[in-house]
Order: structure tokens, then sequence, then C-alpha cells
């Protein structure tokens, strides 16, 4: 290959469009990355270069090219906008200050794309590409952070306990035991962190909102104690960092009462002080009524909660629980973006993938032989021409491989149920801009025990690479069969009740250097081994 067949063949390794991998837009490349007719692609170089003087000019010396001023928003157009979009190359890295039309405006390549380029041709070419995908844009970089301890005390039905989560962490139990308390509580630690502690900030996150005094614990036999406490314990990097919370209701007879976190009580004064020095910093003199209005509205954006990375990644914390009707787009009340509890949103999200997370999105193809692409009808034009009622508010759809191509397109209104749901958790776990920490409540709901099994391996892999940290409950013992007990980071927990009603959670795991069983876990849950089962039957 000559070099701009070279440059054509690494745009596309890197996952650019097809537009995107012309001659202009090789040509584009070479000249950024400094590469002459007899480079070798180890000795490309950063610099600087304005689009006439700089970019055309090597083109047309090197390459034997005569491209004319006239043809400089060709160049724009196919090469350079596109590459700027997909952070290939930096848009004025030497003054990022310039006005769009200044005619100093100049690119160079990014310090990524240019490690990964210069590994073109040698052995290292398939990891370099990978990383570069990987890091290309700044939201995959995946989260380092992770919720190891959670104790939680007088919740419902969980007297006191203490969870040890790993990366992927799976619930089984009998019905009734409790699975689904463990995952509210965190969830209301996540809606007093989110400054959202208040019913419609409880049920959009999943919680089954109660009347105060039977979301306190009540055993029999013991006095009412009118506190919840809930914490969870950080290891990020090494270092350990604990956030607590202690909740109390301001009238505990009153299902519509609210309730109030004392931690955060006691952090309002630190918390406005900060406020007060963050709005007075960046002016000199500002009235006490302007101050106090742009205090009123920090406080109104941001709560009074004392923030930090840890906060955050759990108030962003959800139960996800899908209805394959607001999957379809026939249903949506939950207001959670960009994914919402039910199912909301799924195909904006995916329709503004990046190459990066597309590919990754794609191995649902190994569920779904029959899946040739997956489409998005961003303009809803496709209605009209009768492939829906005009009911559903989705815009995905699908191409079936099997079908004539002139009639094989499909909406999410039409689609079987099993690849909405997948695409759904492929989603979640792909994408970095949904939590990085989030509860799966029921997820065989609509899958074949096969494509359990399958799903769940892929979806361990995901967590891994994407940073995420999930609890998942499942009462389909082919769920099982998708985890790797011998891997720390995935932990499979039997929740139960004891004599007293009081829910308890056991680590189920293999002593290491134990023999083999020849049964599946799938199978030991179903004959009892695992315990998680009904006993009075």
């Amino acid at each position: 290959m000559d070099k701009i067949e070279q440059a054509q063949q690494i745009l596309f390794d890197l996952g650019l469009p097809e537009a995107q991998r012309g001659k202009i837009a090789a040509l584009t490349f070479l000249a950024l990355c400094g590469i002459r007719k007899n480079s070798s692609w180890k000795d490309a170089k950063r610099q600087s270069l304005t689009l006439s003087k700089g970019i055309m000019d090597f083109v047309n010396e090197n390459y034997d090219q005569d491209y004319k001023p006239n043809t400089r928003e060709s160049f724009r157009k196919s090469a350079l906008n596109p590459f700027v979009e997909q952070q290939v190359i930096d848009l004025n890295p030497d003054n990022p200050n310039l006005p769009p039309q200044s005619s100093k405006t100049h690119y160079a390549i990014k310090k990524l794309t240019l490690e990964t380029v210069r590994s073109y041709g040698s052995r290292n070419w398939q990891e370099a590409k990978e990383r570069f995908k990987r890091l290309q844009f700044v939201e995959n970089i995946e989260e380092t952070a992770l919720v190891t301890h959670i104790n939680i005390l007088n919740y419902k039905s969980i007297e006191n306990m203490e969870l040890e989560l790993g990366r992927f962490n799976v619930l089984i139990g009998a019905n009734g035991s409790g699975k689904s308390n463990i995952l509210e509580a965190i969830a209301m630690l996540g809606a007093s962190k989110g400054n959202d502690l208040d019913l419609d900030g409880l049920m959009s996150r999943g919680v089954r909102v109660a009347k105060p005094t039977l979301t306190l614990s009540s055993f029999l036999g013991k006095q009412l104690k009118k506190q919840i406490c809930i914490d969870a314990e950080f290891t990020d990097e090494g270092t350990r960092h604990l956030v607590k919370s202690t909740f109390q209701s301001t009238n505990l007879n009153d299902l519509y009462s609210k309730w109030i976190e004392k931690e955060t009580e006691e952090h309002i004064p630190e918390v406005i002080l900060d406020y007060v020095h963050k709005i007075t910093n960046t002016r000199e003199k500002l009235e006490s009524d302007k101050l106090i209005d742009e205090l009123n509205s920090l406080i109104t954006q941001r709560g009074v909660n004392a923030s930090n990375k840890y906060t955050e990644i759990l108030a962003k914390f959800l139960i996800y629980n899908l209805s394959t009707q607001t999957l379809r787009g026939l249903d949506a009340s939950s207001r959670k973006v960009p994914l919402g509890i039910y199912g909301e949103g799924l195909d904006v999200l995916i329709s503004n993938f990046n190459s990066y997370e597309t590919t990754k999105l794609l191995k649902c193809k190994l569920f779904f032989n029959w899946l040739d692409k997956i489409a998005f009808d961003k303009q809803d034009e496709f209605k009209l021409s009768g492939y829906k009622l005009g009911k559903s508010t989705s815009t995905l759809y699908f191409h079936d491989r099997y079908m004539q191509k002139s009639n094989n397109l499909f909406s999410a209104e039409n689609a079987n149920e099993g690849i909405l749901h997948v695409i759904f958790y492929l989603a979640l776990f792909i994408s970095n801009k949904t939590p990085d920490f989030f509860a799966i409540d029921n997820i065989e709901t609509a899958l074949n025990p096969k494509l359990c099994r399958a799903l769940i391996k892929e979806l361990t892999n995901l967590s891994k690479e994407r940073g995420k940290q999930t609890i998942i409950t499942t009462h389909n013992p082919a769920i099982l069969d998708g985890l790797n007990l011998n891997d720390d980071s995935q932990r499979l927990f039997e929740v139960y009740r004891t004599d007293e009603g009081a829910t308890r959670v056991r680590r189920i795991k293999f002593k290491k250097g134990a023999p083999e069983k020849n049964l599946k876990l799938s199978e030991m849950w179903m004959e009892g081994l695992l315990g998680a089962v009904p006993q009075s039957f």
C-alpha cells in the first residue's frame, strides 16, 4: 500500500466512519502527522498547521497534488471538522481563544493519536488501536472507585447487616427475603447525597415508598428505633473513604412526611460558607440582595450536602427494573437521564454513542443471529411509511438479515422483547454517562435461560472494562452459570431471613483447592445446596 492507502487503513482501524476515510481525509491526516512518501509511521510528529499554508501546501508538495484555495471547504468538511469531533486532532492548541473564523486557526494531531499511529505496522498495532478507542473520548475513561462495604441498620426487614461487595454482585433468595430492601436502602443513601430525599426523589430511584413506621424495622418484642443508619465505604487506588448517613422522619405516621439526614444538617453551615466564598471570590463588590439570590440559586442546584467524588457516585445510584412497554417507547414515567429506571431513553443514548461505545454495543449480534444492524430514525420519519403506528416515541429500529433488504426494517414497537432488554443492559454498562454504581432488579425478565448465562459473562467483562459496579437480583438459576466465583470481583450472596424475621446475607464461595463439583451453580441452587430457596414447602 502507498502512504495514502495506509492512512486510510489507519483511519478505518481507529473507527472513523467511511465519510472520513476518503482521499482528502487521508492526505490531511498525513500532513498533520508529518508523513511524507518515504517516511516511516514511527517517525510521525505533532506540529501545528494552518489549513492553506500548512496542510494544503504539505499535500501539494509531498503528494503531487494541486489543490487550489477554493477547495479549503472540502478539507474542513471531509477531514478537519470531523477529526476535531472524533477527538483525533486538536483545534488551536497554541491559542485556544482564537475566534472561529480567524486566519490563524490551526490544527495538530492529538498526543494519543500520535502515540497510536507510531505503532502502525508493528506487532503492537492491535493493542495500540484498542487503547486509542478506549481513551479517545474523555467519557470512555473508567471510574476507579469501588464500594466495598455497605452497612444498613433499621431499614424495613434489615435490622443490622453488613455487605462486602465486589464489582459484580448477585443476590439470590426466596421471595420476601429482603433482596429489594437492600437495594432500596442504598438508593435512600443515594437520594440523600443527591439532595433528593423526598417522595419523588425516592420513587424515581426505584424505592417503594411506605409510611415511616413501616420503613423502620419493627420486629416483634423489640422497641421501635426511630433512626435509620446507612454507611458506604469506598476503596479508590489504595485509599479508603467512608460516607455515613443517619435518617429520621419528620412524622412517623405520615406517609408524605420527609426524611431528614442528620449528617447533612451538621454540615450545612460549612457548605453554605463554602458557597459564599465561591460567589465572592470572583466579585470585588456584591450587594447583599444579589449575594442572597446567587446563594439560593446554588443551594437549589446543589443542595446543602458536603459533596465529593464518592457522594456523587452514590447520588447517581438507581435501581433498574425494566418494562417491555417502556423499552418499546409506549410508556414513560421515569425522569432520570440518560436512562430511566424502566427503560426510558435507550434510543437517544445509543444513537449518540461514540465509535468505541458503538463497537462494544454491536456485540449484541453474538446473542441474536438474525440481527443485521441497528438503525435510528432521529427525525421519526419512518412512521409515515407505516413502520409503526405512531404511538411509540422510540426512534430505534432493527434490520433482520434473513429478510429481503427492501423489507427488513422494524421498529422497537415491533421488536422482540429480548433484544430490547439485552441492548439496554449493554448500553447501561458501556456508557460512562450512566451511573458508575447501580442495581438491576430481576435481570432475567424476558430472557432465554441460555441467553441469561451468555449475557452475564459479557456484563462481568464490561463491568471491569468500563469501571462499573452493580448489584443484581435474580430468581433464574441460569444467571448463576455466567458467574466465575474464582474471580473475587464476582460475588454471589444468599439473602435469607432469620427465625425472628431479620434479613441477613451470606456470601457463597468455594475454598481454594477444594475439589471441583460436577454440578453447575444453577443445579446446586435447584438442589438446595446454595440455600436461597423457600423452606415452608
